[in-house]
């Protein structure tokens, strides 16, 4: 499988090498793994010296949207993972989402589901996480795929139960996808209701392989301090639904940001 695992990398993440032991860990180790970042450091380099791995410089220090389509696009690889370096991945990851690949070719993006983990260990499933996997499984049922735009803008019109990290997106497929500027906390959301309107299906895997970091330090965490996740969570709603409408799915939404809390 032409593939890559490619992690933006910023600042001294203590969580990186975990990250990246769990990639090389994979029981399907056919795959490329870069690091990349838009802010290189002593710390980025020892990990790359490390890990022999490669650790690729994105010039335009301009948000997460340039960094993620430089990640997106730094290796000449078909299917593309970006992997966030808080998380982790279950060893079977790649056997799993190759054969889901293998199952449907006409793949715009595969992901699977999740698990979450705090410094101190593995998190029970919370309310976050139960609605999340309600949201996939209304949308897919019995089925593995959606195809049509509508089934697949029904997934994410909710709330977004895609596990970013998860995913694996066919560059194949759409070699001129970049994630949009603007957003700090959606722009995985906003990239799927880009994709879902693109021929070709969105696939799910219900085994959870990939484990979410949460802590006090992590993006999220930040973005749901300073309500921007709040602003632009309200934004996306307003994509899917009238303004009343939006305006109550967003203020039931918010009621789970206090899974995020450690």
């Amino acid at each position: 499988m032409n593939h890559a695992f490619v992690i933006p990398a910023y600042g001294e993440s203590p969580h990186l090498s975990s990250c990246i032991d769990s990639i090389l860990s994979q029981s399907e180790a056919s795959s490329e793994v870069l690091l990349t970042t838009s802010t290189p450091s002593v710390f980025l380099n020892k990990i790359a010296d490390k890990y022999r791995i490669p650790l690729l410089v994105n010039p335009v220090r301009d948000g997460i949207a340039s960094d993620w389509n430089f990640a997106l696009t730094a290796p000449d690889a078909r299917f593309v993972t970006l992997a966030h370096q808080d998380d982790y991945y279950d060893p079977r990851y790649t056997t799993f989402m190759f054969a889901a690949i293998d199952r449907h070719p006409d793949m715009l993006i595969a992901f699977s589901n999740s698990s979450e983990h705090t410094p101190l260990g593995p998190r029970k499933v919370n309310i976050n996480l139960q609605i999340k996997r309600l949201l996939s499984v209304r949308a897919f049922g019995s089925k593995e795929a959606l195809v049509r735009p509508q089934d697949k803008l029904r997934l994410i019109s909710l709330g977004n139960p895609i596990c970013c990290p998860s995913v694996i997106i066919n560059r194949g497929l759409v070699p001129d996808f970049r994630f949009a500027a603007g957003m700090k906390s959606n722009l995985d959301w906003e990239a799927w209701a880009q994709l879902a309107l693109m021929p070709g299906a969105f696939v799910y895997l219900k085994t959870p392989l990939v484990s979410k970091g949460v802590h006090a330090a992590s993006e999220t965490s930040a973005l749901i301090a300073n309500r921007l996740r709040e602003k632009e969570d309200r934004q996306m709603f307003d994509r899917f639904w009238p303004t009343p409408v939006a305006a109550a799915i967003a203020m039931v939404y918010k009621s789970g940001y206090w899974a995020n809390r450690v």
